[in-house]
């Protein structure tokens, strides 16, 4: 190789190490550009039953994660949500103490964010269900929840819904009425 050619791919190889690769999007930028940052906290809702429901939301791994946490009696469920660049796509997956497994997806709904999530049971039978969540304020939220249909559209009423309440860090759970 002559020392022009040389000189020309040192020239090249360095011009593309000082060009900065565009650093992958963080899931907690993309939470806070587009507003949903109120979710991550910790929150309680009373259902018509009086059966108290916890949710929360934590951030994880620097902010390229949420963990989420529920409890509804004896029901728990762990996930993670995450970011996948590639597919412009935020996913969530999960399981939960009745032996479930859960994926879904994150979008936007016209009253305000949705989770789109499928549960396989352990004897194989599939659910399937969205969440709506519609910030009222700082400190509450209302959730719907809607059946999926087998053709992939959701029911056009909600089966249930309730008002989730933000929980004070350190605070115990309060079910209300």
């Amino acid at each position: 190789m002559n020392l022009k050619r040389m000189c020309l791919v040192v020239c090249v190889v360095l011009s593309g190490l000082a060009v900065p690769l565009t650093a992958q999007e963080k899931l907690g930028d993309f939470i806070s550009q587009y507003g949903y940052e109120w979710m991550i906290g910790k929150w309680l809702a009373t259902d018509q039953d009086g059966q108290a429901n916890e949710l929360e939301y934590k951030w994880g791994l620097d902010r390229h994660v949420v963990i989420v946490d529920v409890r509804i009696g004896d029901f728990k469920y762990h996930g993670m949500i995450m970011s996948i660049p590639s597919r412009e796509e935020i996913t969530q997956i999960g399981a939960d103490n009745m032996g479930g497994t859960w994926k879904g997806t994150w979008d936007e709904d016209y009253e305000g964010v949705a989770n789109r999530s499928e549960c396989i049971r352990p004897d194989g039978t599939t659910v399937r269900m969205e969440h709506v969540y519609i910030r009222i304020d700082a400190d509450s939220f209302k959730l719907k929840e809607y059946s999926v249909e087998a053709a992939g559209y959701r029911t056009s009423e909600a089966k249930r819904q309730m008002t989730f309440k933000r929980q004070k860090a350190g605070e115990a759970p309060k079910p209300g009425p």
